[in-house]
């Protein structure tokens, strides 16, 4: 049987209330914590990010009007963690409505106390192999994209860009003290770009943590602007900084 030796924060979406207190009771006997379990999609995102968990455990289907599938396009865009899918399902269809959001393991119901153990280690080692090998590679393939300006495809250098504005269906990117602005949301301008170098600090802005020159509790330098940050991005962030760091 595995067991952990430090106890790895997770965090559970799903609406099954018996196999909600079944994980926990199992996962707490195996030195794991649970630091929340969330029944619906609407509101989790900001509530994972405040807890920053190790990994997210997020069942597909989900009661209310967004699926787990939803909330974990959502986080991909956010914060650099492991999710695993809970499933009933299983197959080429679940493959192919989960392979965009590249999940990091998947828990299939019913399980056993060793496939459930098994895919979340397996899924936290997954994650760290994928940051640190085959994701570099994925984002040193597209280091640049084309965006329209005064009627020319202008080439930006991703690791040029500063920071990132989102003003409803309007995205500012700001580029060595130029502003270009598209007509798309910056949901689509994300999945353009690497997740683990842009963070989000504020429902309206993200930021390229290489850019970053210092930064408080409530503001982040970058050149000569200063941007906000969310109360509710804060540990999100100094988590991503250490990361950077180590």
């Amino acid at each position: 049987m595995i067991k952990t030796s430090t106890k790895t924060k997770i965090l559970l979406v799903e609406d099954n209330f018996n196999l909600s207190e079944n994980l926990r009771e199992i996962l707490g006997l195996h030195g794991y914590e649970i630091m929340e379990t969330l029944d619906e999609a609407e509101t989790a995102l900001l509530i994972i990010e405040e807890a920053a968990p190790d990994i997210v455990l997020v069942d597909i289907q989900l009661k209310g009007t967004k699926t787990g599938i939803e909330l974990a396009e959502e986080l991909r865009l956010r914060m650099d963690i492991p999710i695993v899918f809970l499933t009933s399902a299983s197959g080429s269809d679940v493959i192919s409505r989960v392979k965009h959001v590249r999940p990091d393991g998947f828990i299939t119901k019913p399980f056993t106390t060793n496939s459930l153990i098994t895919a979340i280690e397996l899924a936290i080692e997954n994650h760290k192999s994928n940051s640190e090998g085959s994701y570099k590679q994925e984002k040193n393939a597209c280091s640049d994209l084309f965006i329209r300006d005064n009627g020319w495809l202008k080439k930006i250098i991703i690791n040029d860009i500063n920071w990132i504005k989102a003003e409803g269906t309007y995205t500012h990117i700001f580029v060595n003290g130029k502003q270009y602005t598209l007509r798309n949301t910056v949901k689509d301008l994300m999945q353009k770009l690497p997740y683990d170098q842009f963070s989000r600090i504020h429902k309206s802005f993200i930021v390229n943590m290489n850019k970053i020159e210092a930064f408080s509790s409530t503001t982040v330098k970058i050149e000569d602007s200063e941007i906000p940050i969310g109360r509710k991005y804060y540990q999100t962030l100094l988590k991503n900084i250490n990361k950077l760091s180590n």
